[in-house]
């Protein structure tokens, strides 16, 4: 398994999490799955096809499985996680779930033999009238940049060119279920990290956007539980947040994004950013500003005025107040180093 597969496997091994995520994308954000409802489920599932002597066994490997109850029943719902776009998800998703389903009509038939249920018209299916399945299904996490291109349902795959209504009526479809995590945009659905989660990755690819979007979210960013800052530095492939993580580890093992964030930005200016490091340090001196934290955090609003930042996002990143940072702002925009 790669990095993000351990990582997004970790992260939704979290009940509420998964809850949440049923709610928000099923439910349009109503509360009818809690996280006592979620229960684990083998994502390793072996299925058979063909006949008699000529079987041929599937075991699938599902990235998270869940069984969800619903009072007196459950279902079970699959979690298939996608950078790249597949364009052959339909039947691998048809052949997941089509495992799932034979995984129980094989145990069932287990258990009538044993218990010795079966009439004789039953006996050689080994399933009873009664006899009922669980419900499958799988919702599919895709995390690309470019939207989701490929086919949504079986029928989007087949090639049907001459071939009569009647028999197109006749075939049977398979639709999938996308969930383009950088296209949704009811994240406010959500009660649970998934919110900053899928937040900061949709605006990951705008580092402007995606900073602002943190430190507007700054409360939750600050006590960020690890295993959803894996999430982030690892679908963002950003090497920075990864190598930084242990230095912002609070108290409980959470991390403080935020801090994080505001510590690559004065260390980039550091190590590469000389002219705007420069141009800081001679607008703190020009200011009369004394060196030390307050030179510190002019070099971080120059560096936030650079990349268009407005005042109040730097005021509120710095943590100093307001018109400070746009009377600098102001001295900037008419030429004063």
């Amino acid at each position: 398994m790669g990095k993000c597969d351990v990582a997004l496997a970790q992260y939704f091994e979290d009940e509420y999490r998964y809850a949440d995520l049923i709610n928000a994308y099923i439910f349009n954000g109503r509360q009818i799955v809690k996280a006592e409802d979620i229960v684990s489920g083998n994502p390793v599932i072996n299925g058979l096809l063909g006949r008699f002597k000529e079987w041929v066994t599937i075991q699938k490997y599902r990235d998270a499985v869940r069984k969800i109850i619903f009072g007196m029943n459950f279902i079970i719902v699959g979690l298939e996680h996608q950078n790249l776009i597949h364009y052959g998800m339909p039947v691998r998703i048809m052949l997941e779930d089509a495992a799932g389903y034979d995984e129980q009509l094989r145990t069932l038939q287990r258990q009538n033999r044993r218990l010795k249920k079966l009439s004789s018209k039953e006996f050689l299916g080994g399933i009873r009238k009664e006899d009922r399945l669980k419900a499958v299904f799988t919702i599919v996490l895709y995390y690309g940049t470019e939207p989701w291109r490929g086919a949504g349902s079986l029928y989007e795959m087949l090639d049907l060119t001459g071939i009569p209504e009647e028999i197109r009526g006749m075939l049977n479809n398979y639709r999938i279920h996308i969930l383009e995590v950088r296209h949704f945009e009811k994240t406010e659905r959500f009660r649970t990290d998934l919110r900053e989660v899928f937040g900061f990755i949709q605006k990951a690819a705008d580092k402007n956007a995606a900073k602002r979007f943190t430190f507007q979210n700054e409360e939750r960013f600050k006590e960020l539980a690890e295993d959803a800052y894996d999430v982030i530095s690892a679908l963002t492939e950003s090497r920075e947040l990864e190598e930084v993580k242990e230095r912002y580890r609070e108290k409980g093992g959470k991390i403080n994004m935020c801090e994080a964030i505001r510590g690559m930005i004065e260390e980039g200016r550091m190590e590469g950013l000389s002219e705007g490091l420069s141009e800081g340090i001679k607008t703190g001196e020009a200011m009369g500003i004394i060196r030390g934290d307050e030179n510190r955090s002019v070099i971080t609003a120059k560096n936030m005025y650079d990349r268009g930042f407005s005042a109040e996002d730097a005021a509120g990143m710095i943590g100093i107040d307001c018109s400070r940072v746009q009377e600098w702002y102001r001295k900037w925009g008419n030429g004063v180093h």
